[in-house]
């Protein structure tokens, strides 16, 4: 008798349905290909990816100018 009730008055408070997650635009760049004028590639990634690029390129250039730096022993 009383699981009839409970079940009636758990289904009244179900939560709302989560909304679809959002779909992230994608940014298109066309990477050149060294040593060719003809080829390319089209990469597309979130703004989120492209900037994890653009830090990871930077810190391996700063990275590569620390090694520099102490092998010239400045």
């Amino acid at each position: 008798m009383l699981t009839p009730l409970l079940l009636l008055a758990l289904a009244g408070q179900q939560a709302e349905p989560a909304p679809a997650p959002v779909k992230e635009k994608k940014i298109c760049r066309v990477q050149e290909t060294t040593g060719s004028r003809l080829s390319s590639r089209r990469i597309c990634k979130t703004q989120a990816e492209w900037d994890e690029i653009a830090a990871d390129a930077r810190n391996d250039v700063e990275n590569a100018a620390g090694r520099l730096n102490t092998a010239s022993g400045r």
